[in-house]
């Protein structure tokens, strides 16, 4: 198919730019910005609209940029590095505003003028804490092409924290990596924050045997960067060989934050620990501004009653209970709710709860029981929190705190929550992953008429 010229519209969620053929078919082209005129080639029909990539720019944006990645273009992940910094923001705040333009609910459309500005990042470049690499047939390291699984090899990711790539450069070096690498589907690479060494996962298509922990134990002791080795998969317990050639097997091996004081909300540092194999916010710098937005919405006291749904570790619980009356954290996965359990106890707090829990089902007891809250948080996954609205509006007393990493299911929920008589009262968005079209933003609903 040939070449046709086309005007870049608008930008749109998953980072595309917006264009139209002369028949108004919407045409979706990444890699562009919005006043473009470029000349794209049609790879995808689809059912409303088509997919295409550019060939040529012929006329560019003054934010276009050379991009700094040379495995941008083939890499899936980072969509918007041909863009400065600034217009990156500008970016990600239209595309939440188009999603809340174009909602059914009316409501979310007045609700536009409350989208704030987007926080920027501290670090536009190298703040990723955690690299995650699929490994490809031969033992070879790298990402997934876009909308494929086809394997990217890479020597180094840009958006991975210096200390990640050191020891990946490192590592990369030695035959007992190569060997490891041959026995594995995935590999992460993650700081440690408390002692700014690398732990290293590999994710083992069968149990470890003495052979592969003597590998391990090779390349701890080759690469000082690495504070240890761990070996997990499917069927047994993670194994963990740290610097000095000790390996144990172990169901949880903890990573540690500091966070330090919340202006307003908490006068002592926090330590926050989480499992290697679990979940933490991969831009350490940005989650402060994440949890300090939080806070600010949620404006606890010692008198406020709080739950906070897919708590995880306890990164909003923690903070949010050193100023509560109590907190009540819910999450579905085991090894979170052990963890923030610990770290409730690390920060010698007595009004904390944890349970694990689907959390449909959860919300459903707490329903039943005619349990009432001051404050709900909720920080779903991507998927969003469908069909859950009319029970948070049985369990929210005054106000809800939501936390999204999807603007379109966020825009959603949103609907689903107007319609079960909540008001959006302010929309923060939060830039927690630079040089890509993602997102966060912490919407504040109350009970009642809007402000």
């Amino acid at each position: 198919m040939s070449d046709i010229l086309f005007q870049i519209e608008k930008a749109v969620n998953g980072g595309y730019g917006l264009a139209r053929r002369e028949n108004g078919q919407i045409v979706l082209i990444r890699h562009v910005l919005p006043g473009e005129t470029v000349q794209a080639r049609i790879i995808l029909e689809k059912k409303g609209f088509a997919e295409a990539i550019p060939t040529a720019i012929l006329e560019a944006s003054p934010h276009r940029i050379p991009p700094p990645c040379p495995h941008y273009g083939i890499c899936g992940g980072c969509d918007l590095q041909h863009c400065d910094y600034g217009q990156q923001l500008q970016i990600k705040h239209e595309i939440i505003g188009d999603l809340l333009q174009r909602a059914p609910q009316h409501s979310l459309s007045q609700a536009i003028p409350l989208l704030a500005a987007p926080l920027a990042s501290p670090r536009i470049m190298g703040y990723r804490q955690r690299l995650r690499l699929q490994i490809n047939d031969d033992g070879v390291p790298g990402f997934r092409r876009f909308h494929s699984h086809q394997c990217v090899p890479i020597k180094e990711c840009l958006l991975a924290r210096p200390e990640v790539n050191q020891a990946y450069r490192q590592l990369q070096l030695q035959a007992s990596f190569r060997r490891l690498l041959l026995l594995s589907t995935e590999l992460e690479l993650l700081l440690n924050p408390a002692s700014a060494k690398i732990v290293c996962l590999f994710h083992l298509t069968r149990k470890a045997r003495p052979a592969d922990i003597k590998l391990a134990e090779i390349l701890t002791a080759s690469v000082p960067e690495l504070e240890r080795i761990l070996f997990c998969g499917q069927d047994f317990l993670p194994v963990s060989i740290d610097g000095k050639g000790d390996a144990q097997t172990s169901s949880s091996q903890s990573l540690e934050l500091l966070l330090p004081p919340f202006p307003g909300h908490t006068d002592k540092p926090i330590s926050l620990a989480w499992e290697a194999a679990g979940f933490c916010q991969v831009n350490l710098e940005q989650n402060l501004q994440l949890i300090q937005t939080v806070l600010d919405f949620c404006r606890a006291d010692h008198r406020c009653s709080v739950l906070d749904l897919f708590c995880g570790m306890g990164n909003f619980s923690i903070p949010l209970a050193m100023r509560s009356a109590s907190l009540l954290g819910v999450e579905g996965q085991g090894a979170a709710i052990r963890q923030a359990r610990k770290n409730s106890e690390l920060a010698g707090l007595t009004n904390t709860r944890f349970e694990k829990s689907p959390i449909h089902q959860y919300c459903q007891t707490l329903a039943a029981a005619e349990e009432r809250f001051d404050c709900v948080v909720i920080d779903p996954p991507r998927q969003g929190a469908p069909e859950l609205a009319p029970l948070l509006a049985m369990l929210t007393r005054q106000r809800l705190i939501y936390i999204s990493c999807d603007p379109a299911t966020l825009c959603r929920d949103l609907g689903e929550l107007t319609n079960a008589g909540f008001c959006v009262q302010k929309l923060q968005p939060v830039d927690m992953f630079p040089q890509t079209h993602h997102i966060e933003t912490v919407a504040l609903l109350e009970r009642g008429t809007p402000l």
